[in-house]
């Protein structure tokens, strides 16, 4: 079911409602923790009041508490997510993407439904803790990432020449009900001779293969790969502009109705995003169905529900695995620096960033629910100049160089915001990170190229662990650091994330010295995979029963 392809209108809708919440959650719980440390109701006039020297106490204890609880937040969200996310996006190599995109919807629903509940009837906290476990079981944002990234993957591929019409070919024989089976490469063809026996016609692979590597297909898979850094590039642009739209929009949505209001408004964007997704997106993968070819046992899905579920959760975990043990020495090295930069450019950035809030709310700064809004509102200026300098570099200089350039932007803005002591400072400090959000797009582009389509859904869900595994680092440890240090240097998390930067770029560094980075090794890299693969199928097709549930 689903008509449309555009997949940008889902992660718009989920960055401008979730970023409607978070800072709607600290300023709440750092609100009510104030209420119940003081005995007093926190000041909503617009002045600084609670930042008076009278109460200096109370405010460092209002910080340290509000800090730790968004610590055990973190821990009932991130355990579960890093089991569920990396099993629903690579699922969705089987099942469609659809199966990584629905269930964190439905969890982020879930959870600023709670919040509203908790807020309009001021009940415990706590309630906000378990609304967070079960957001991580169902997947959570890296599940939705991840899945959302896979489709643009598939899209890219579809309509990137051989490969995709070598994909469109073997989906449209599968609704033909063509006799299939799948192997590791993807999904195998077959057709019933005349004497009864079954034999390969053509698989996948040997369709990308058949065209050879001549100048214009060289021509168009540049094309292609840098058509996919810039469509990925994109999704981080929409996410960043919409999160700074809903962050800007929040304070001064505070200021008018309150706290509860905005928890329904985020509740209702979030029902409208899951019927958008349900209803109107178009799948990105057409997934054989149970019926097709059920008397051969071939069906992935049929296959599947037939294993034990321990085994099935056991193969699709090795799935992911594969994709980073499997292929030449130069690639996993390649692949390994790639994910370990992007692992250390996240937990820098994530951690620097989620403390502004807490960093703003403090002395000296001592800003109101505006200013906060305004000043988050500026990473829209972060993300689309992001875009910008990826769509213009990407014509000139080789994705480790855009990368480069991108950690020394993440690194420039946090030393800055390690000493702003004033208003004007603060606001500046978004101008030096306008490039920061570059690397996670060029990086997930890297990544991609080294994959087979039909290990899209695999990759990504690799990705979308190590990405939830470093999310709940960087809150964590920069929560933890935050409320010890804030007693005597409020801006050494900033200096913290600043070293994890360098180490990431350091990393890149040896990428490029290596020559591991270079697309002509990246795509003889790829070629020798399928050139494996297309033997492995000439031996024999591979029995799907066998290598799901023995």
């Amino acid at each position: 079911m689903g008509c449309v392809d555009l997949i940008e209108p889902v992660v718009g809708i989920n960055a401008f409602s979730m970023f409607m919440t978070y800072p709607l959650l600290q300023q709440y719980v750092h609100r009510r923790l104030w209420m119940q440390l003081s005995g007093s109701p926190f000041p909503t006039d617009w002045n600084n009041i609670h930042c008076a020297d009278n109460l200096t106490l109370i405010h460092a204890e209002v910080q340290k508490e509000a800090s730790l609880f968004f610590l055990y937040t973190e821990l009932c969200f991130l355990f579960p997510s890093l089991l569920s996310s990396p099993l629903l996006v690579s699922y969705s190599d089987v099942w469609g993407r659809k199966a990584a995109i629905v269930p964190p919807l439905v969890g982020n629903l879930l959870f600023t439904l709670c919040y509203f509940v908790v807020s309009g009837f001021s009940l415990s906290l706590s309630y906000l803790l378990g609304a967070a476990f079960i957001t991580g079981i169902l997947g959570g944002s890296a599940a939705l990432t991840g899945g959302c990234f896979a489709y643009v993957a598939d899209r890219c591929e579809q309509g990137s020449g051989d490969g995709g019409v070598a994909r469109g070919i073997s989906q449209d024989r599968m609704r033909r009900g063509d006799n299939y089976e799948e192997s590791d490469s993807g999904y195998e063809e077959r057709q019933v001779g005349e004497d009864g026996s079954h034999d390969r016609v053509r698989d996948r692979c040997e369709e990308r293969g058949e065209t050879g590597t001549d100048e214009s297909q060289d021509t168009g898979t540049y094309v292609y790969t840098r058509a996919k850094t810039v469509r990925m590039a994109s999704l981080d642009m929409i996410l960043g502009l919409l999160s700074g739209l809903a962050s800007l929009s929040t304070g001064f949505f505070i200021h008018a109705a309150g706290f509860t209001w905005p928890g329904l408004t985020a509740a209702l964007l979030h029902l409208l995003n899951l019927g958008y997704v349900l209803f109107v997106l178009r799948e990105s993968l057409n997934p054989p169905s149970t019926t097709l070819s059920s008397s051969s046992g071939f069906s992935p899905k049929v296959l599947i529900s037939r294993c034990p579920k321990g085994k099935v959760l056991i193969s699709r975990l090795q799935g992911v695995y594969l994709i980073f043990a499997s292929g030449t020495r130069r690639k996993k090295a390649a692949v390994g620096l790639m994910m370990a930069a992007f692992a250390l450019y996240k937990i820098s950035q994530l951690g620097g960033m989620s403390v502004f809030i807490l960093y703003e709310l403090n002395k000296p700064l001592c800003w109101n629910e505006v200013l906060i809004g305004c000043s988050s509102a500026l990473t829209t200026v972060i993300h689309v100049g992001s875009f910008a300098g990826v769509s213009v570099l990407s014509h000139c200089l080789r994705d480790t160089h855009i990368i480069l350039l991108g950690l020394l932007s993440v690194s420039t803005g946090l030393l800055i915001a390690a000493f702003a002591k004033t208003t004007l400072v603060m606001f500046l400090v978004r101008l030096p990170l306008i490039l920061s959000a570059m690397p996670s797009a060029v990086l997930r582009s890297m990544m991609s190229k080294a994959a087979l389509s039909s290990e899209q859904g695999a990759l990504f869900a690799g990705i979308a662990f190590v990405e939830m595994l470093s999310m709940g680092v960087a809150l964590m440890v920069f929560n933890s650091i935050y409320a010890t240090t804030v007693s005597w240097f409020s801006g050494f998390s900033f200096l913290l994330a600043l070293c994890l930067s360098i180490i990431a770029a350091a990393l890149i560094g040896v990428l490029m010295y290596f020559s591991l980075d270079e697309e002509e090794e990246d795509m003889s890299r790829l070629t020798a995979e399928e050139d494996d693969i297309d033997t492995d199928c000439s031996r024999g097709s591979l029995n799907l029963t066998q290598w799901e549930c023995d």
